[in-house]
């Protein structure tokens, strides 16, 4: 495939995620924003016009037909991801870049994988992340055995999220940190007392899950856990451990040195925007973001709510395609027992509780 070549882009979804992927784009020398959709045409000619992107829509499947697209950028909540990605991978672009979390349930990322896959179709999830340099210098020092064999891993939520949203960086981040590794098995429970929904997905009041990786290590996830937070080790391991430090430095604590070691990480040189180009033309093996490490994701985190639903631990890989928090709100297992629903993000036409 020619290198000079300049890739038409779509998006797909034009709220915050949609302008941002917008501008991302159009840092690409080899990259033009050719159309924006959108359900509500006036973000999609917010987004055109805020971007120069000469042409709107309202309907995937009509941008699809007309504008002969290379990639697509799918920036839609998650509930529809996947049915967009679909389309698209029928459709014969070459990429698509869907935004996290990759879908609502593990039926739908297998969906998108199978047909990326029937199509010859590049996709990528933005767990962007796996482009941050202290991640990836983390990544290399745990390779290198800085903190001897790994043991645990630790993520405190931001408050009022949801485990779809924030924690699908966090886990996506700790296989990414590990080297991605397979999962063995999850353990997690979940609380929904509240009619509380995230971007239209149902969505619960806190949850925990702790996850065992290949080689034994255990990740533990807090959302909305009580307080007191405890402070803990990014990654620790038997012989040291890793925190973040300020202005993008790593602390590195092992046994060849007294104290704490300030580590500065060599910068990063690619976006993954630029990735999913390389990948298409060839030029790499694979993409850091690609869409079967998401899928790894999703599958961890549909594993803690299926804890509770099965009041077991979860020995993967997960069987259940549908999102099991859904099952049990339907199934009368987490009944709503403070009435008024409401959205996180988006409020629902009359909603007063915003949390």
């Amino acid at each position: 495939m020619a290198t000079d070549q300049t890739y038409r882009i779509g998006v797909i979804g034009c709220g915050g995620m949609g302008r941002s992927h917008s501008r991302a784009w159009q840092k690409q020398e080899n990259a033009e924003v050719v159309a924006a959709m959108d359900i509500y045409e006036e973000s999609a000619k917010r987004t055109a016009d805020e971007h120069g992107i000469p042409a709107i829509y309202t309907d995937v499947d009509e941008m699809l037909a007309k504008e002969d697209l290379d990639i697509v950028s799918i920036t839609t909540w998650q509930g529809p991801r996947a049915e967009a990605t679909v389309a698209a991978a029928n459709a014969g672009v070459k990429g698509i870049i869907g935004e996290k979390p990759m879908s609502a349930s593990l039926g739908q990322a297998d969906d998108m994988i199978s047909a990326c896959e029937q199509n010859n179709v590049k996709l990528v999830i933005g767990h962007q992340g796996r482009y941050n340099a202290q991640n990836t210098e983390i990544r290399r020092l745990v390779a290198a055995g800085a903190i001897g064999q790994p043991t645990t891993l630790h993520h405190r939520a931001k408050a009022h999220a949801g485990l779809l949203n924030t924690g699908t960086h966090a886990i996506d981040g700790w296989r990414y940190l590990l080297s991605d590794p397979e999962t063995l098995w999850v353990i997690g429970t979940t609380s929904r007392t509240t009619d509380r929904w995230e971007r239209r997905t149902i969505c619960e009041d806190l949850c925990m899950g702790l996850v065992c990786f290949e080689g034994g290590a255990r990740a533990i996830y807090e959302g909305d856990l009580p307080d007191p937070g405890v402070s803990m080790p990014r990654i620790a391991g038997t012989e040291g451990q890793i925190r973040n430090g300020d202005n993008g430095t790593v602390l590195l604590q092992n046994g060849d040195a007294q104290g704490w070691q300030t580590i500065t990480p060599p910068p990063e040189p690619k976006n993954q925007f630029q990735e999913l180009i390389e990948w298409i033309e060839g030029k790499i093996p694979t993409h850091r973001g690609r869409g079967e490490q998401a899928r790894y994701t999703i599958e961890i985190m549909m594993a803690i709510y299926e804890s509770l639903r099965i009041k077991d631990v979860v020995n993967m890989p997960l069987e259940t395609k549908e999102l099991p928090l859904e099952l049990m709100v339907n199934d009368g297992t987490l009944p709503v027992l403070e009435e008024g629903k409401y959205d996180l993000r988006t409020p629902f036409e009359g909603q007063t509780r915003k949390r």
